[in-house]
């Protein structure tokens, strides 16, 4: 149990710094996207064994998803800071219906924010045109609340650990994020998984 357990540490901090290390290569604004699908496709193909995350791997998987994950990335946060932005000028307003507005919003937001994470992970797994993928992603946010919830709490301790310990950003944050992706999603696509397959047949 132990070396299952440094092994696994080892695993989650040299995804980390993979991260960091290509986030910086693309000068943070073109190398988040990218990075965090490379980050994520080293994770599913690992299978917890850190031998198998090797940087001649990850640039690999750079420099593959380099377009289309920056496209995916500042798809979502555009919309993302369109609808954060509106909620910050109605949260200024008072009255029941801006109220409601604001509930919109912040519901619309954690929505498009999940279905990125279904984003993240359907890039590894399928090979699927754009639109497809989004839509897939969309749909899958919508097959479990307690899915949904679950990865938004998730990831909301991971950021709160982070936020009390900011070593963690450098270390650990973004492949924990990676790897409660994975695992909070697991059953959804499981779903998704035996529908594809039983269209197929």
């Amino acid at each position: 149990m132990i070396d299952k357990g440094f092994k696994g540490v080892w695993l989650i901090v040299k995804l980390n710094l993979l991260f960091v290390l290509f986030s910086l290569c693309g000068l943070v604004v073109f190398g988040v996207g990218p990075a965090l699908q490379m980050m994520n496709d080293l994770f599913v193909e690992s299978e917890f064994d850190y031998k198998e995350i090797t940087f001649h791997k990850a640039w690999i998987s750079f420099k593959s998803h380099f377009v289309r994950s920056n496209q995916l990335f500042w798809l979502y946060n555009g919309c993302l800071a369109i609808l954060f932005y509106n909620l910050y000028l109605s949260v200024q307003l008072k009255g029941l219906l801006w109220l409601i507005i604001d509930f919109l919003l912040l519901t619309m937001s954690l929505l498009i924010f999940v279905s990125y994470q279904y984003v993240l992970v359907y890039e590894s797994e399928y090979e699927l045109p754009i639109l497809q993928l989004i839509k897939l992603s969309c749909i899958s946010v919508f097959l479990s609340f307690s899915s949904f919830l679950k990865l938004l709490i998730g990831i909301a301790i991971i950021l709160g650990f982070s936020w009390g310990m900011k070593g963690l950003l450098l270390f650990a944050t973004f492949a924990l994020w990676t790897a409660w992706n994975n695992i909070a999603t697991k059953h959804n696509r499981e779903f998704v998984e035996k529908r594809l397959v039983g269209n197929e047949s």
